[in-house]
């Protein structure tokens, strides 16, 4: 994407990441505010003002000259994109995302005033996507809750197993081995994820592939190495 481009997306659409307001501008105080106050800069051409309203971490990356120089390149564009932000639509979300645990992100959001969590935060088997099925695994593994296990597996791959087995199996002279995979899984928790339609695959390692299938709307593991 070339640097012109990238200063049209944040303009057109990172209005909703505003954080401060400007001398003359009732904005800052409310969403709804410091969108409408930064639309009226941008229809009546106040380049400062419009400037002064985006977020620290955007004037950190695009420099008011370079933003000056967006008005002065496109002011068709400009004029649409205070149009659109004029038509706000809907209730406005605030909403907030924390990272905690070994990656996990929590998000949530102000609710009358207050915030409030909304992410299922005790669902500690979440299989909805690909990653979350792996960090359940690994997970499960770690506190060899091999029920859980089980329910990770596609159902073409249980016939004969049972947490039973596993635990037998894994815990006697092949838990060295588990430990090994379990500690390459856990380095890669956060690798890329190439996902294609009910199928996914995430390498690992040197040599190594995780195969995940989804199967009734839930993820699994269909092969960890």
């Amino acid at each position: 994407m070339t640097r012109r481009r990238a200063i049209v997306l944040a303009v057109t659409l990172g209005a909703a990441a505003v954080l401060s307001g400007c001398p003359g501008l009732d904005a800052g105080r409310t969403p709804e505010s410091t969108l409408s106050a930064f639309a009226g800069a941008l229809r009546e051409g106040r380049t400062g003002d419009a400037y002064g309203l985006m977020s620290e971490d955007y004037r950190r990356r695009v420099s008011p000259e370079e933003f000056r120089r967006f008005f002065e390149d496109n002011p068709v564009e400009v004029q649409q994109a205070a149009r659109a932000l004029s038509r706000q639509r809907g209730r406005t979300e605030q909403e907030a995302t924390v990272e905690y645990g070994e990656g996990e992100r929590v998000r949530l959001l102000r609710e009358r005033g207050e915030w409030r969590v909304a992410t299922d935060v005790v669902d500690f088997y979440d299989q909805s996507s690909p990653r979350a099925a792996l960090r359940s695994f690994v997970r499960a593994m770690e506190r060899r809750r091999y029920d859980v296990v089980l329910a990770l597996i596609p159902e073409a791959d249980r016939e004969g197993m049972t947490p039973e087995r596993m635990r037998e199996s894994w815990e006697g002279e092949g838990r060295e081995e588990v430990e090994r995979l379990l500690a390459n899984l856990r380095a890669a928790l956060d690798n890329p994820i190439e996902e294609v339609g009910d199928r996914a695959t995430m390498g690992y390692g040197d040599r190594f592939r995780v195969q995940f299938l989804r199967e009734d709307g839930e993820w699994r593991i269909e092969d960890p190495d």
